[in-house]
Order: structure tokens, then C-alpha cells, then sequence
């Protein structure tokens, strides 16, 4: 006699599913109406506005001003930086043999310990003692060498992932260390480094801790610290605040939509390469 499976086994992981992808895009959908929403209406939470109210909008473009440019200025320049160093530090430590590999592979690893609050004093006098406090150079080096022992981390792992039988048939085929780093390692870990430069975009332009510690102008100041500005001691605004909020996540939103088979590919450390 035949097996068949019952209904409620094969209904219970889409259930599942269902019910996570509710409890996750229910805060988005609140934001998004609350932006669209007038100042009266905002106590209803839950409710559709009765016309849209696009000067939420507006108030979020102009307060926000330049920061979101400045969040540009300052996450493209860092996620290249941070990543490409992961990299290179990544390369050796994947290939090497014995204890001493090891030992500067957890030693690097400690750094990802480290809470920032700890390191915010001292950040902050040194980044001013050399010239780049409020300015966009600054953040670059504060977020790279914070990153730098996660990219480490990540990209190991993901290079220890390629078959070592591939390094060896270059080496063979004459191919230095360089050159395999350059020429064949890279390119067939595309989807390591689109995960990665996914993840570390998000940490960057999601930043508050770094932005108000080294930043104090309109020079440097990215969209995070405009967005907090809408909520004071006194008075939260709603609308904006809902607003800005929903504007600084699309640029996330569409680099995970364009490199969204990379990214799951690189999180399953190149599975399928």
C-alpha cells in the first residue's frame, strides 16, 4: 500500500513561510502608510489614508538635504575598500598550513568582538588629531578598518570553499599566487563578494554610532543622522520621520533586488560554483 503525505505536513512549511514574511513586511507597510498620511490621521495607525499625503515627502526631501548624497559619498567608497582589503587578507590565510595560520586567522577574529562603544573615545580623538573628523574621507577609514576583520572572516571562508585542486592545476600551468589571486580566484568568487558587498552596504548606510561620533555638519552628516533629527526631546514627526525613513532604505532595497541570487549564493559559501 501507498504512502501518500497528508495535507497538513505539506501545508504547515508554506503556513510557516507565510506567517514569517507577514510578521516581517507588516512594519514596512505601517511606515509606508504613515508617510502618506496627514498629521490628523496619524494616530490610525493601521488605516489607509484617505488621499496621499505627498508633503511628508517633500519636508523629508529638503530636511534631509544633502546627507543622502553624503550616505552615497560615503558607503560606495567604504564597501569597495573594506571589501577588496577582506580580500587580499582573506587569500593567504585560506591556503595556509599549521598552527600560525590559525593563530593570526582568531587573532583577526577578536577584532569582530570588539563593541564600537568601547573603541568611540579613542576613535574620535585620533580621527581628529589627523585632520578627518566631519569630513567624508573620515568615515571611509572608521567603517573600512572597523570591517576589516568581518570581510577577512567572510572571504576566507568563501576562498577555503573553492576546490584547492584549482590552485594547484595553476600552479602547475605556471600561474603564480598573484596571478591566481587576480585571475581565477576572483572572478569565480563573484557571488562572495556580491553577498558581502550587500552586507557591508546595509551595515555602512544603516550607520548611526559612526555618524554621530565623527560627523557634526552638513558636510559629512549622512542620511541616518537627518533621520534622527525628526525625532527630538519634545516632539516626534511621524510623517517625515516615516518618510525619510522610507526613502534611505531603497537604495539597499534595489542593490539586494539586483544581486539577490548572488547574495544567497555567496551566504551558501559558493555552492553551485
Amino acid at each position: 500500500m501507498s504512502h501518500t503525505v497528508t495535507p497538513r505536513r505539506s501545508v504547515l512549511p508554506y503556513a510557516v513561510i507565510v506567517v514569517t514574511a507577514i510578521v516581517f513586511i507588516t512594519p514596512l507597510i505601517i511606515a509606508a502608510l504613515t508617510a502618506l498620511k496627514s498629521p490628523h490621521e496619524i494616530t490610525r495607525v493601521l488605516s489607509i489614508p484617505a488621499t496621499p499625503y505627498i508633503q511628508n515627502f517633500s519636508i523629508a526631501f529638503e530636511r534631509m538635504g544633502r546627507s543622502f548624497y553624503n550616505s552615497l559619498a560615503i558607503t560606495v567608497p567604504a564597501v569597495v575598500l573594506s571589501i577588496a582589503i577582506g580580500a587580499i587578507a582573506g587569500y593567504p590565510l585560506a591556503y595556509m598550513r599549521g598552527s600560525g595560520g590559525r593563530l593570526i586567522y582568531f587573532f583577526l577574529l577578536t577584532g569582530m568582538l570588539v563593541p564600537f562603544q568601547i573603541v568611540q573615545i579613542p576613535l574620535f580623538f585620533m580621527v581628529r588629531s589627523i585632520g578627518l573628523y566631519d569630513t567624508i574621507p573620515g568615515m571611509w577609514l572608521a567603517h573600512t578598518a572597523y570591517a576589516v576583520p568581518f570581510c577577512t572572516f567572510f572571504m576566507r571562508n568563501f576562498f577555503a570553499s573553492v576546490p584547492r585542486s584549482m590552485y594547484e592545476a595553476a600552479l602547475i600551468e605556471g600561474c603564480g599566487p598573484l596571478r591566481y589571486f587576480w585571475r581565477l580566484l576572483l572572478p569565480a568568487s563573484t557571488s562572495g563578494l556580491a553577498a558581502l558587498a550587500i552586507i557591508q552596504s546595509r551595515a555602512i548606510w544603516n550607520d548611526l554610532l559612526f555618524a554621530m561620533t565623527l560627523t557634526s555638519s552638513d558636510n559629512a552628516q549622512p542620511a541616518t543622522v537627518a533621520i534622527a533629527g525628526f525625532a527630538s526631546s519634545l516632539q516626534v514627526e511621524y510623517g517625515p520621520l516615516m518618510a525619510a525613513t522610507m526613502i534611505s532604505i531603497v537604495p539597499v532595497m534595489l542593490a539586494y533586488l539586483f544581486f539577490q541570487k548572488s547574495f544567497v549564493r555567496g551566504l551558501l559559501g559558493g555552492a553551485g560554483k
